[in-house]
């Protein structure tokens, strides 16, 4: 192969790779549910980085409990994107649909995460609960603004 080909080959390559890189910065990845689950994202815009994300919530009459949290004991930024998925075994439930209900709460410092939910009251603020249908297969919104002083809101979009 003369070095011409190889020059245009390698320009090629280059332009395809910073290509894919544009792409990328440009069109943020969205997790796309399968037909078996339901994806939920929880938008924070809130005025300050939050330590969890917690939630109790009931699906066709069974309570369960959830919650997010940074692996590394960071933070969660007051302006990220969190999502949970469900899916049809985790909730026991063959159906297209569930009657979902959730309870957000706010642990506004961070700490270890437990399977109870239960932190000090003077860092945890909850949310009204929201409910809805939920369709397995598709993906729900929910923003959260505020801050630890004036209290939480939440809006499902």
């Amino acid at each position: 192969m003369s070095k011409k080909n190889i020059a245009i080959v390698f320009t090629i390559i280059v332009t395809l790779g910073l290509g894919l890189v544009l792409y990328r910065r440009t069109i943020p990845y969205e997790y796309l549910p399968a037909d078996d689950e339901i994806a939920l994202h929880i938008k924070l815009d809130t005025k300050e980085d939050v330590g969890l994300l917690v939630f109790d919530y009931r699906v066709d009459n069974h309570e369960y409990s959830g919650g997010i949290s940074n692996a590394n004991k960071s933070l969660i930024k007051h302006d990220s994107d969190n999502i949970h998925v469900w899916n049809r075994k985790e909730l026991n439930n063959s159906s297209a649909s569930v009657e979902l209900s959730i309870r957000l709460g706010i642990i506004t410092e961070y700490m270890t995460p437990n399977y109870e939910n239960i932190y000090p009251e003077d860092i945890t603020r909850y949310i009204d609960p929201i409910s809805w249908k939920a369709y397995f297969g598709n993906s729900y919104f929910i923003t959260i603004t505020g801050d630890k002083l004036s209290g939480y809101k939440a809006v499902l979009n």
